[in-house]
């Protein structure tokens, strides 16, 4: 199951006038925060290889060498699935993916922009996002 795709906002996007790839920060701002929370998998899939292996770029990720949007579209062909996350990773996915779409709308270095879409890939982004992230996290974590 893909929880996310930037194609799917690409309509909304070029609609806007925006660069391609602002459909992938959201999502690339998430997947950053699973990964620096041990939450990703920390693997993806080749083309002929059976098995998931480890992916070799995420020291790009890791090291802030490239945006949390950046990497997704380089990376992840603009989306994540479940083979993306550990099992902890799918179940607080499952359960706060759309709450973190609605937080993230609400962020003010988000919400100033006429669009969601227009808010800059950037780390600024991701440590000013960061903080509504953790406390979805926290919330789900009591409720289990």
């Amino acid at each position: 199951m893909t929880y996310d795709d930037a194609e799917w906002h690409q309509e909304t996007v070029d609609e806007l006038g925006l660069p391609e790839d602002s459909a992938a920060t959201h999502i690339g701002i998430f997947y950053a925060w699973m990964r620096a929370h041990g939450l990703a998998s920390g693997t993806t899939l080749w083309h002929g290889v059976p098995e998931p292996v480890p992916d070799p770029h995420l020291d790009l990720l890791d090291d802030r060498k490239l945006t949390p949007g950046a990497y997704l579209v380089q990376h992840m062909v603009g989306q994540f699935d479940a083979g993306a996350f550990t099992d902890e990773g799918n179940a607080f996915t499952d359960a706060s993916y759309s709450a973190y779409l609605d937080a993230y709308s609400t962020v003010p270095e988000v919400a100033r922009y006429d669009s969601t879409y227009a808010a800059p890939d950037t780390w600024q982004l991701y440590d000013a996002v960061a903080p509504a992230i953790d406390a979805l996290y926290t919330r789900w974590k009591s409720s289990r």
